[in-house]
């Protein structure tokens, strides 16, 4: 299964929409599209607009790739459910943000090893039959704070000082 996210914008990401039904159309494999407050309904895809961020998680840990516009929470997700990462940065020029910092982060997620950009969606249906390997460098920045935490409540627990 693909899991395919668009985010929260308000703006219309129908180019990533219209290039995921194609692909689930043209391969038969399931495609599980969250299209925010996207409009645009997939013929081939399965799509809502929202969930809860566990709901979310579940269906990103059974999916066999994750395509994800470029923003930093759904690129975080992915990351923690160490799957293989497609990330297609919604552009200006095409009316789908008012910038292009979703393309920088995808880029510097690219050079760190963490997932494929891909600008060209009709490269998807290539990109999705032969996605990258899942991220295995990745640490959340909140793991030192909850090591640290750890340590100081096992140190405490085993009688080494107080609190």
């Amino acid at each position: 299964m693909i899991y395919v996210t668009l985010g929260t914008m308000f703006m219309p990401f129908d180019r990533l929409v219209n290039a995921m039904d194609r692909i689930a159309a043209s391969t038969g494999e399931e495609v599980i599209i969250q299209r925010g407050l996207s409009k645009i309904e997939p013929t081939r895809c399965e799509y809502f607009d929202f969930k809860a961020h566990d709901a979310v998680l579940e269906i990103q840990r059974e999916a066999r790739v994750i395509v994800a516009h470029a923003g930093i929470g759904a690129t975080m997700d992915a990351l923690l459910v160490r799957k293989p990462l497609l990330l297609v940065p919604r552009l200006k020029r095409y009316d789908e943000h008012m910038n292009d910092h979703q393309l920088e982060i995808a880029k510097a997620m690219e050079q760190r090893g963490w997932g494929r950009m891909i600008l060209n969606v009709a490269e998807l249906d290539g990109a999705c039959a032969t996605p990258p390997i899942p991220a295995e460098s990745y640490t959340p920045a909140k793991a030192g704070l909850v090591n640290s935490l750890r340590g100081w409540v096992d140190h405490v627990a085993a009688g080494g000082g107080e609190a």
